[in-house]
């Protein structure tokens, strides 16, 4: 029990807000008499480091836009989160995620920022995830592709809908991005390097239906509604081709 005190005293002491009062209720003396002020500080810069290091790493692209606008953001809203949320996660890889869902809103309501810097900072962490993934290993005996079977995907790979056309940016810093709705996959190519392919309403529908496992045919009718005809089936038909030739699409397994 004393050992789990101890681990929420730390807590609090590194991720609370600086001057939080501590309670050593609980903890034994020796312990207690180790978990000196001078030595809660170190853990809490060594902490708080850590942590603004994974999302400068993992949203470089973004930190250097803030820094455009509003110089020192980044760690701004990294300490606001410390503060007032704190990762929830035990795995530091995953806190840049719940970084941006607290900063995200932050951002766009700051009228120095531009309005598309969250969607920005968004396709900027699925890109790094993606790249970084582990890739599952292609499941034995794939089967042709029917209308009955459900698809087979290379992973990682994840799909997104953002207001802003940031998958445009690309490296450029002095872009401006087209407001509009866009639809994208981020997928990892043959050779390790995470792409986007933005994808039309239609299509993104369809295959947000075939990576959660749905038959082909089923799936695009679901997704076109009274609209299924020739030239969704040709469409359907060209997307399925495209995502083939990019390795996305493996093949087919029995429903």
């Amino acid at each position: 029990m004393s050992t789990e005190k101890i681990q929420r005293l730390i807590a609090r002491a590194c991720l609370g807000r600086e001057g939080a009062e501590l309670s050593f209720e609980g903890i034994a003396r020796e312990d207690a008499a180790a978990l000196t002020p001078s030595r809660l500080r170190l853990y809490r810069r060594l902490v708080r480091h850590n942590v603004t290091s994974v999302i400068g790493a993992m949203l470089a692209r973004t930190k250097a836009r803030l820094e455009v606008h509003a110089p020192g953001e980044l760690g701004r809203s990294v300490d606001a989160f410390l503060d007032e949320v704190g990762p929830r996660t035990p795995h530091l890889r995953d806190v840049p995620s719940e970084f941006l869902a607290f900063a995200a809103p932050r951002w766009r309501a700051d009228t120095r920022l531009p309005r598309w810097l969250a969607d920005h900072a968004e396709l900027e962490l699925l890109d790094f995830t993606i790249g970084v993934a582990p890739r599952a290993k292609a499941p034995e005996g794939l089967l042709d592709v029917t209308a009955d079977r459900p698809l087979v995907f290379a992973e990682p790979l994840a799909l997104t809908r953002l207001a802003w056309a940031v998958n445009a940016l690309a490296n450029d810093a002095a872009a401006e991005p087209e407001e509009r709705p866009v639809h994208i996959l981020v997928y990892r190519d043959a050779v390790h390097v995470a792409r986007f392919l933005e994808l039309t309403p239609l299509a993104a529908a369809i295959l947000e239906r075939l990576v959660a496992g749905e038959p082909l045919g089923p799936a695009v009718a679901a997704a076109a509604g009274s609209a299924l005809d020739a030239d969704v089936l040709a469409g359907a038909a060209r997307l399925l081709a495209d995502l083939g030739e990019r390795g996305v699409l493996l093949g087919a397994r029995d429903a």
